[in-house]
């Protein structure tokens, strides 16, 4: 499948409409692992910069079959990330197997992972598949694997290189297919300096690795999502000019588990809830406000003024005198707010790519093309683009296999690109994702310069791009 496209499910600035075709029903096991045929993530909150550039990387790299190690603090939404990441793949409609490496037992977790046969030990009365075989086929979420036990690191390795394994007790191998994507609050760098964690497994997990910025560096969405919480219980209530005051000067250790405890904590308590909730009702620690939350209040203010710009620019169709008469300054001072957005717009990078997983950039797009099929010109719409393929839309249902040629024009140049290759996969929407034979070297050259600049704008740090 390496280098086929698949198909973006939504807009990448809105988590909606994501829900993926259950194939079978498995079982929930533990408390610990939770197996999902459904990936529903219409509740989410997705309003800041920084989360929207995240939810964009999600999106390239969900089709490409590599690891994926997702990293941030915790309640920052790492679980959610993975949910989105299995439901952009072409894996959608398989299962994904959620597991708490923290929450099994250290002597089960082997057992947990790769099953047992049935007297492999004392209480074994029957043959488990483990949590890999479950996830045949989908994605295996290994969530805080930075407390995985070191003896288990070196099997998972070898899993995770696609060699077969055995089950606790058993003589037949297993061979399985899963996408693994893992998620840690710890620097497994520095564990792996400590020698708690294999530095050959972390490599091998974080072929691609995704940064989830911490709520106090998100005010969009922290204010969102504590309306959204307050909203459930009162419809009509508010927070006052002090209580919004203190979400956006309070650190958030805990980030969105943290704020939903809190302002449900302040809902339950406070007199006149069902009116305006304030920093009283909060009752949020001043010691960290008083240390920090002024460089912090000026952060989120310079955030907030960005987003207004930007906002004002969308209603004026890109037009910056009209904009900036909307705002109320002169063109000279939005030409230099720009200017700064722009500049600072480098140092805000969330993801990394190798040049190895370059090629399977895949860049979104809308615009017609021609394709051939046979002897006969279709009118297609090119929906997304890699090196090693794309996903177009037709009106005519084209067999798997079948052979055809895409002509196009490289967007931002005047270069024509016709491109060979065959139908990988369709659907009943008429959407068909097309695997590319050889690019020919100029036309390579084109589209590597063009995803090169669409990288650097939706967040990939450029010294990893040429």
């Amino acid at each position: 499948m390496l280098g086929v496209t698949g198909l973006s499910h939504h807009c990448p600035y809105q988590v909606t409409d994501m829900r993926c075709v259950p194939q079978r029903m498995y079982r929930e096991n533990q408390l610990s692992t939770k197996v999902h045929n459904s990936c529903d993530l219409n509740s989410q909150i997705i309003r800041s910069d920084a989360l929207k550039r995240v939810m964009r990387l999600v999106e390239q790299v969900a089709c490409h079959p590599a690891a994926v190690l997702i990293v941030g603090e915790t309640g920052t939404g790492k679980e959610m990330v993975a949910r989105s990441i299995h439901s952009h793949s072409l894996r959608c409609n398989k299962p994904l197997v959620d597991v708490n490496c923290a929450a099994i037992p250290e002597h089960l977790v082997e057992s947990e992972l790769f099953g047992y046969e049935k007297g492999a030990f004392s209480g074994a009365d029957a043959q488990k598949i483990g949590y890999f075989e479950m996830a045949d086929g989908g994605t295996l979420f290994l969530d805080e694997i930075g407390d995985l036990d070191p003896k288990v690191q070196v099997k998972l390795l070898r899993v995770l290189d696609g060699v077969p394994y055995f089950r606790l007790g058993g003589n037949k191998k297993v061979n399985v297919n899963v996408r693994v994507v893992a998620a840690t609050n710890q620097d497994l760098e520095e564990l792996v300096r400590a020698g708690r964690f294999r530095n050959d497994l972390y490599h091998r997990l974080a072929e691609f690795k995704l940064e989830i910025p911490p709520l106090r560096e998100r005010p969009e969405d922290l204010l969102a999502i504590a309306e959204q919480i307050l909203h459930q219980h009162y419809p009509n209530s508010r927070f006052s000019n002090d209580g919004i005051s203190a979400l956006l000067t309070y650190e958030w250790p805990g980030n969105v588990r943290e704020l939903r405890n809190s302002v449900f904590r302040a809902v339950m308590l406070a007199q006149n809830a069902h009116v305006e909730i304030t920093a009283n009702d909060l009752k949020l620690s001043q010691g960290t406000q008083q240390s920090s939350g002024k460089a912090h209040l000026n952060h989120d203010l310079d955030q907030l003024e960005k987003q207004i710009v930007f906002d004002t620019l969308e209603r004026c169709g890109n037009n910056q005198g009209k904009a900036a008469e909307a705002l109320g300054i002169s063109r000279r001072t939005l030409l230099r707010k720009l200017k700064s957005y722009r500049e600072n717009e480098g140092e805000a990078a969330v993801g990394t790519l190798g040049v190895e997983q370059q090629r399977y950039y895949r860049k979104q797009t809308c615009s017609p093309v021609k394709l051939k099929h046979g002897e006969e010109w279709l009118d297609a719409n090119l929906l997304n683009i890699s090196l090693g393929g794309a996903a177009v839309s037709v009106h005519k249902m084209l067999s798997q296999g079948a052979p055809v040629v895409i002509q196009f024009t490289i967007p931002e140049t005047e270069t024509q690109a016709e491109l060979h290759g065959r139908i990988a996969w369709a659907n009943n929407a008429g959407h068909h994702g097309i695997q590319f034979g050889e690019v020919p070297s100029e036309t390579r050259t084109r589209l590597q310069r063009w995803f090169q600049a669409e990288m650097k704008k939706d967040g990939w740090r450029e010294e990893l791009t040429g």
